[in-house]
């Protein structure tokens, strides 16, 4: 007879299969709440809220997150906007358009930087402040960064239930939507990026592009001067001379022709189920992975009353927003909607260094613990292919147990002034549960082509350059199912998004393996 104390050895092995599992969970449970823990114990006030505006709006990733978070916070939507070109006279024109809002970090003193431009509330750090970016202007100046007062950015949202994927704010007389946009932006609210910051950033930027080009050529290969690829010193100083400008537009993109990304309760947004974890350094949200741009002008007023103009009818648009406490230190974005074969589809690619336990965190434990400061940042992974034709979503993203993404390079081509960002995806085809399907991307640039773009700087704690956008990139990609070699798609695209910032290579070394 069988001692009912002991369970069969069928049981018994499914015991000692679970319990391991189980720990794991466990493990993992603690290691999050010890997260939560800490970084209350660094910052009750702002942390508490910042939790709870992700717990809130966790269905809604697109809704402003930052109506009870004074401190150590942004918020930016993006609003990519694109004409292809049919002849080398009538050429692919693009821009991008992102308002936003920016609190720093709590003053380790009373004293906090000056404002360059306009009043701040009484009581608030002079560093905070909304802005508005664009880039891919027309004219001699290709960017520009509109300051403004916290107290005149206005969240118009709608909370209504059915209107997840509705937003609506204010800034000045400006208003950005789900689906549309009107700007004012008057010339005294034009700040001018100082030339000091440029050079800064030029020169940070040229010794990237020199790291990645080390990386693919033999260690005695003459250095190639990467600053001059980039504005000079003249061209910056001219720059700094001009005087403010104002820009006044306005787009058209009905809700009912946009391509939302699908989401479920498992995935409510873009970032899967780790939309979850409420401490996570930087959220993104995708309102619109491809929409048609009905009407579409963009104007610039100088002070002498010159107009410059760009018309985007019938151009391609793409909306996404990021929010959180800081950018990541390390990433490589982009994104495509416009295809020859494939018109409608889209691509999209974030990979990024996730200090995955919070930035408090991570900053503790490179402090205090160095030894384990590797522990606490992995690499994460957006990464997916909408085919329109077939109304089918390819998603080879890290919270997809089935996907893992290989071969990640960026390699230069001197000769060409080409960067080129490359990699290969595998997941689970999701017509035939059977099959895994292989995604090939090369998205390339030319080298110092892009605009500068200002983001939340945690080591300067306040908004600084930091980022060389590209919004006219090129890229192919072929998809086919790897278990009978149909091709499902191979296209190219233009008009692309590119950023690529930070230490690649320890991105690169983090998916070497090839199975492929």
């Amino acid at each position: 007879m069988k001692d009912p104390s002991f369970p069969s050895p069928d049981l018994a092995t499914g015991y000692a299969r679970a319990r391991p599992r189980r720990r794991l969970i466990q493990t993992a449970v603690l290691a999050v709440l010890s997260a939560m823990l800490i970084q209350f114990t660094l910052s009750p006030t702002s942390k508490a809220s910042y939790f709870w505006s992700n717990v809130k709006n966790l269905h809604r990733p697109l809704q402003y997150h930052g109506q009870h978070i004074r401190s150590n916070f942004f918020e930016g939507w993006y609003f990519k906007i694109v004409k292809p070109g049919l002849t080398k006279d009538d050429p692919t024109i693009g821009m991008a358009l992102i308002p936003g809002i920016y609190r720093p970090p709590s003053p380790r003193s009373p004293l906090s930087e000056p404002s360059q431009n306009g009043g701040v509330d009484k009581g608030e750090d002079s560093r905070a402040h909304a802005f508005v970016m664009i880039l891919g202007l027309p004219g001699t100046q290709k960017s520009a960064y509109y300051r403004f007062p916290i107290k005149e950015f206005v969240d118009l949202g709608s909370q209504e239930p059915g209107q997840e994927r509705a937003f609506r704010v204010r800034i000045g007389q400006s208003v950005f939507a789900h689906d549309g946009i009107v700007l004012n932006l008057p010339k005294d609210r034009f700040e001018q990026v100082p030339e000091e910051e440029l050079e800064a950033f030029y020169t940070e930027a040229s010794q990237q592009y020199e790291r990645q080009y080390r990386a693919t050529v033999e260690d005695d290969h003459p250095v190639s001067d990467f600053r001059a690829m980039f504005p000079s010193q003249k061209d910056l100083k001219a720059l700094a001379s001009l005087e403010p400008f104002a820009v006044k537009g306005q787009f058209r993109f009905s809700a009912g022709l946009q391509t939302p990304l699908p989401t479920s309760r498992l995935y409510p947004s873009i970032m899967g189920f780790t939309a979850y974890l409420p401490f996570l350094e930087c959220n993104h949200g995708v309102a619109s992975l491809h929409h048609p741009i009905e009407d579409g002008l963009i104007s610039v007023v100088t002070a002498s009353g010159a107009i410059t103009e760009s018309v985007f009818d019938g151009g391609v648009g793409y909306t996404e927003k990021d929010w959180g406490i800081n950018f990541p230190s390390t990433w490589i974005w982009g994104q495509t909607n416009i295809f020859e074969k494939a018109p409608g589809s889209s691509l999209l690619l974030s990979v990024a260094s996730i200090p995955v336990l919070g930035p408090d965190v991570s900053e503790w434990v490179s402090t205090h613990l160095p030894i384990l400061s590797s522990l606490t940042n992995v690499p994460g992974l957006l990464l997916v292919y909408y085919h329109a034709s077939t109304k089918t979503m390819y998603n080879f993203s890290s919270y997809i147990f089935a996907a893992r993404l290989e071969n990640l390079k960026v390699t230069m081509d001197i000769e060409r002034r080409l960067q080129t960002v490359s990699f290969t995806a595998v997941t689970k085809d999701p017509q035939n549960g059977q099959e895994t399907v292989a995604l090939q991307v090369q998205m390339t640039r030319e080298i110092g082509t892009g605009v500068p773009l200002r983001a939340p700087s945690r080591s300067q704690r306040r908004m600084a350059t930091a980022v060389e956008e590209t919004i006219i990139a090129n890229t192919k990609m072929k998809l086919w199912r790897m278990g009978s070699g149909e091709i499902i798609v191979e296209d190219e695209g233009q008009g692309s998004g590119l950023e690529v910032v930070g230490d690649i290579g320890w991105l690169e070394r983090r998916f070497l393996v090839s199975s492929l």
